[in-house]
């Protein structure tokens, strides 16, 4: 009787203690599902974290980005103006000293015109002629031509009229005489040719 009861007594415990067992088993599966249930909330935190922290790094980035556009920009119109006004400040100096020189020009013209009219040394004459030509090509370096006017259509644009007269065998506005000679400078009108203009009447029309 003791031998069996003392079996039973084993018996029980050792079921005992499997049980104690499974249960201990059970409770660290719990924990370790929740830890892991930890981890995974931590490791989103840490992405959701991370994502953030890289959206605002885009957005900072995308900001530098369209900041140093625009300061590229407004360098490069900075640049383009600083061009501009150079480029003006020089044609503009330029346009003061070659109206300077259209004076002269003119008188050296007029000389030339009265070679015929007067008695004057011809090599005095030639001289001239010579200083004449050279003034003109260092204009036509710098950009002045002269301007076209006798045969052509009066053009209020490059012609200034200061007188007409009436001859039939001329066209109706057509430019007659040139009485001091025009210029261009590039594409501006420097100086508008001083013309006489040919008008016809109504009578002589008809």
């Amino acid at each position: 009787m003791l031998e069996r009861g003392n079996g039973r007594e084993e018996e029980r415990e050792q079921q005992a203690a499997e049980e104690t067992s499974a249960s201990m088993e059970k409770e660290e599966a719990e924990e370790a599902k929740a830890d892991s249930l930890d981890d995974r909330d931590s490791l989103r935190k840490v992405l959701e974290e991370e994502r953030i922290a890289a959206e605002e790094s885009r957005k900072l980035a995308q900001e530098y980005l369209e900041s140093l556009k625009r300061l590229k920009a407004d360098f490069e119109n900075f640049r383009k103006r600083e061009m501009a006004y150079r480029q003006n400040f020089v044609q503009s100096s330029n346009r003061e000293l070659i109206l300077k020189l259209l004076s002269p020009l003119d008188d050296l013209e007029k000389a030339l015109q009265e070679k015929n009219k007067q008695d004057v040394d011809s090599s005095f004459l030639n001289g001239v002629d010579l200083i004449y030509r050279k003034l003109l090509l260092l204009l036509k370096n710098e950009g002045v031509t002269p301007i076209k006017a006798v045969g052509e259509k009066f053009d209020p644009e490059f012609h200034e009229a200061l007188m007409t007269v009436s001859l039939p065998d001329h066209e109706d506005y057509e430019v007659v005489e040139e009485i001091r000679r025009g210029y261009r400078y590039n594409d501006e009108v420097l100086r508008p040719s001083q013309v006489k203009v040919n008008r016809i009447s109504e009578e002589q029309l008809a």
